[in-house]
């Protein structure tokens, strides 16, 4: 379980990192479609913004209670 609480937090850190990056490249080359909406991209953006600020939290804290 302990592997897992800290495990967890970069494979969320990570996705939402490369969700991020089809966002931009999806702003680069629309042709690609791999986001449609308007509204689907700003909720995405907002996702990835508290998902990666969560996942950067539980990293922080996992350092400290370590050492």
């Amino acid at each position: 379980m302990k592997k897992w609480e800290r495990f967890l937090p970069h494979l969320s850190f990570c996705m939402l990192l490369c969700l991020l990056v089809f966002m931009i490249l999806d702003g680069y080359n629309p042709f690609m479609h791999w986001l449609t909406s308007t509204v689907s991209k700003v909720y995405i953006a907002l996702c990835c913004g508290v998902g990666m600020g969560t996942a950067v939290l539980l990293i922080v804290r996992q350092y400290r209670d370590r050492g």
